[in-house]
């Protein structure tokens, strides 16, 4: 009998399925991580129940200017990454079709804010985490094969950096604030 301490998931991936020893290290690495950040996300910052309207209440209590530079940054990052990803000369390819908006997914809002049509930094934020809630519901939900991972790696690594970001910039009480405190007494000295 297998000690089920020890269980290894790539292993019996690559034993019992067709297309599991395609998984590439990165693309495990990439589920892990996200699975690791949404967790911790959902945990931190959704009350233990992610929704667009958490995900909306989220938004509003994001204030850009008391946010460190470099999370700021990151999350222009990722919006960039998401709008070159998703959008093409023709308006939104499939890759964006993929993430499979439902009814009240606010998919509208996620287009304005890809085309720059509503940029301000809360509209950004939701969108932004919108797109990580279509990934994070197509990813447990089995809308992703096996071999479909490893083209998602770039997606994923984005997503848990956002993930990271959104937590650095929204207040919490499971996320230091102390780089947060800092940005704002900073501000205070040079306003001063």
């Amino acid at each position: 009998m297998q000690n089920i301490h020890s269980f290894d998931a790539t292993q019996w991936l690559a034993e019992h399925t067709r297309g599991g020893t395609e998984l590439s290290p990165e693309a495990r690495e990439a589920v892990a991580s996200f699975t690791t950040m949404w967790n911790f996300f959902e945990t931190t910052l959704c009350e233990n129940r992610a929704t667009v309207a958490a995900l909306t209440r989220i938004s509003e209590r994001f204030e850009a200017d008391r946010v460190a530079p470099d999370t700021n940054q990151a999350l222009e990052d990722c919006l960039a990454f998401w709008q070159f990803r998703y959008r093409t000369h023709q308006g939104f390819g499939r890759r964006f079709e993929g993430l499979y908006f439902r009814p009240n997914d606010k998919r509208a809002h996620v287009e304005a804010v890809l085309n720059g049509d509503a940029d301000s930094p809360r509209d950004r934020l939701l969108a932004l985490t919108i797109i990580i809630f279509r990934l994070r519901n197509n990813l447990f939900h089995g809308l992703k094969s096996l071999e479909m991972l490893n083209d998602q790696v770039e997606n994923l690594v984005t997503a848990s950096r956002c993930l990271a970001a959104v937590m650095e910039a929204v207040p919490s009480h499971l996320v230091r604030v102390e780089r947060q405190q800092a940005v704002g007494r900073r501000r205070a000295q040079i306003m001063a």
